[in-house]
């Protein structure tokens, strides 16, 4: 078995075929950049995308789904893009470019150049024998538009691909494009009130993977400051509500790391984070809510974070006079 060194020095030399490396070589490369995940949860992403090649990434956001895809795609020395859905996808011409009849040429999109880069390697090295190099493409927050809507011929195509290895794509009149096996569909996933739903013949085609945050990583991931036990107090009153994961972790860590180089103290620094990063988290109607508020202003309190305290007071307020609350 090779070790990582042995991998990453195979992996950044020029070979005339594609070769991936073994996976607890997998997992050691992203575990070496500190990535917070589970070996269970990458095997069966890794496992995921051999099944179906089309994954669809759910959890809360600054969970990682993002950072995953990247970091496992590097991992393997598969070409990796990120393509942002925008809200106002509604056509299957905002994912694959269209064609113009005023100057007669068809505009593609990020999404069609990268498959049109990984079908001439595919072909490339069909040509010579050789295993082509994995593409994987990221659908970023891909339900913030109607996915039925705009991606239904490529799912067509991908059905037809699971059947029969390859598929045709058409683009428009005359102008096909090949689906090719080392082609990979990752989609990312928030679940709130600005996203919609999935068709269920999109988890039909789909292998789908929540990531979850559990307390002890989270915990673990606070473990080089010193305020970690506040963090997971309010952590372990608001969660139900107001979830938030790495990605606000990080934010704060760097935060008040700044602050203190002029002069702010951590506590000051914390307090400022409280209200700009966790409390515009917390609203709704649900009597955990104010359970919630409830549990923050003790917190508050008892740590003397006066700017937050007063905030939280304020939504409290309101939430026992509306029976509803939000930071605005």
């Amino acid at each position: 078995m090779e070790n990582y060194e042995e991998a990453q020095g195979r992996l950044n030399t020029v070979h005339p075929g594609y070769s991936e490396p073994e996976f607890t070589v997998i997992y050691q490369d992203i575990l070496s950049k500190k990535l917070q995940i589970s070996e269970n949860i990458l095997r069966r992403y890794h496992l995921a995308l051999k099944t179906r090649k089309f994954v669809i990434l759910s959890g809360i956001s600054g969970t990682g789904k993002t950072w995953l895809t990247k970091a496992y795609a590097d991992a393997i020395n598969a070409k990796h893009s990120l393509v942002a859905v925008a809200p106002n996808w509604n056509t299957n011409e905002d994912l694959l470019g269209y064609f113009s009849t005023i100057d007669k040429t068809y505009h593609y999109t990020e999404f069609t150049e990268f498959l049109e880069e990984a079908n001439k390697e595919y072909e490339k090295a069909k040509a010579n024998k050789h295993t082509p190099r994995p593409y994987h493409l990221v659908l970023d927050e891909m339900n913030l538009a109607r996915v039925e809507y705009y991606f239904a011929k490529f799912l067509s195509a991908m059905e037809v691909r699971m059947r029969e290895g390859v598929a045709e794509i058409e683009l428009a009149v005359n102008k096909k494009l090949l689906l090719p096996p080392n082609f990979y569909l990752i989609g990312t996933v928030n679940v709130d009130e600005t996203t919609h739903s999935f068709a269920d013949k999109i988890y039909d085609r789909a292998q789908m993977i929540e990531l979850e945050i559990y307390r002890d990583d989270l915990e673990k991931y606070l473990s080089d400051v010193d305020y970690r036990d506040i963090l997971m107090q309010i952590w372990d009153n608001i969660h139900e509500v107001a979830p938030f994961a790495y990605r606000t972790i990080d934010e704060i860590k760097t935060y008040v790391k700044e602050a203190a180089v002029l002069g702010v103290s951590k506590e000051e620094a914390l307090d400022e984070q409280l209200l700009q990063k966790i409390l515009p988290k917390i609203k709704g109607a649900d009597d955990r809510v104010e359970k919630a508020l409830k549990a923050f202003v003790k917190t508050a309190e008892e740590n003397k974070f006066n700017l937050s305290l007063a905030k939280a007071n304020k939504m409290l307020a309101t939430f026992e006079q509306y029976g509803f609350t939000s930071y605005f």
